[in-house]
């Protein structure tokens, strides 16, 4: 087989690699930010970039946001996180084969798993090239989804003291995540506003008798609610949208959901909670981890844990003038640099 391996030196990260196999037609970039706390975690991504540079910046993005991720959530794995890049390309056997030995030839420096675009059956293909993979006999978007219900209810309750029955949540993007989100929502009583791209999502809440008021991707933002929670790709909190929030926090799976600090400290000056997402959503990876260490039986311990650390996250921000993303930020490199 045509595979070509090339390091990229990028300052502040451990190791990035560019792989690409002519014959299987694999494009991906696998990014290790940091292994301190051990091998990187993180899963793979499969998505269509126009550019090598936009699949470069989402790696590296991605990986760092696992970094701490991992750490905050208390798990021994630092940060990593691969991308495929699907321009003009069908999924294939062999094409996740030959990412499985790209990774292999890492040598458990870098873990793989799920993430968007990346089912359990490319899992098993990746699997049968090397054992450095997890998430193969775990689905991982149910975990999350308890963890980010746990965080929205904290959040609530932080801000209005009240049960969160009767509250509105609106939901931005009902995948794999946000779907069974707004299923444990639901079932809890809570009024739901969700958008999506395709239309097939909200044929299946309503097939599941779900009850929803349906908004497009853009207006949704606009929405009256008590919380948003965006659970699609990131950059949805951003400099052209963040004005017509009129939410009073926001709570999401979605990673990297804000566009860049300046929309972070408009938040906090505008009194807008923001719960950094690689905190919120953390209830897969920890899931992934007990997979890894045959710790399934403390689960359910670890994400209500979610649910504390949300608390004392934002009784410090209440208490400083910092926002919640520093705060988390320098509680997860304490940890890592500990």
């Amino acid at each position: 087989m045509s595979l070509n391996i090339r390091e990229i030196p990028v300052s502040n990260y451990e190791r990035i690699i560019h792989a690409v196999n002519e014959t299987t037609k694999l494009d991906c970039v696998i990014s290790i930010h940091n292994t301190k706390l051990g091998p990187a975690l993180g899963g793979v991504r499969s998505w269509s970039y126009d550019n090598f540079q936009k699949q470069l910046q989402d790696a590296l993005n991605l990986s760092k946001a696992m970094s701490l991720k991992n750490s905050i959530c208390g798990i021994n794995f630092g940060g990593g996180k691969a991308v495929i890049n699907l321009k003009g390309v069908k999924k294939t056997p062999e094409l996740y084969e030959s990412y499985g030995e790209v990774v292999n030839k890492l040598n458990n420096t870098y873990i793989t798993a799920g993430d968007v675009g990346t089912t359990t059956e490319d899992l098993l293909l990746i699997n049968k090239s090397t054992n450095y993979v997890s998430g193969v006999k775990l689905e991982t978007s149910a975990p999350t989804a308890r963890g980010v219900y746990n965080a929205i209810k904290t959040t609530h309750n932080f801000l209005t003291n009240k049960d969160i029955k009767n509250s509105v949540v609106a939901i931005s993007g009902i995948g794999k995540v946000g779907s069974k989100l707004a299923k444990i929502l639901f079932e809890k009583k809570i009024k739901l506003i969700v958008s999506n791209i395709g239309k097939d999502a909200f044929d299946q809440l309503k097939k599941n008798n779900i009850s929803f008021i349906e908004s497009n991707i853009d207006s949704i933002y606009e929405e009256n609610c008590d919380i948003i929670s965006p659970c699609a790709l990131g950059g949805a909190i951003n400099s052209k949208n963040k004005g017509k929030l009129k939410c009073k926090a926001i709570v999401g799976a979605a990673n990297n959901q804000l566009d860049s600090t300046e929309t972070a400290e408009w938040l906090k000056k505008n009194n807008i909670l923001y719960l950094p997402d690689y905190l919120v959503n953390s209830g897969g990876v920890i899931a992934i981890s007990c997979e890894i260490n045959n710790s399934e039986n403390t689960l359910n311990e670890k994400l209500n844990e979610i649910g504390k650390k949300v608390l004392s996250l934002l009784k410090e921000s209440q208490n400083s003038s910092l926002w919640t993303n520093k705060i988390a930020e320098e509680l997860a490199w304490k940890r890592i640099n500990s």
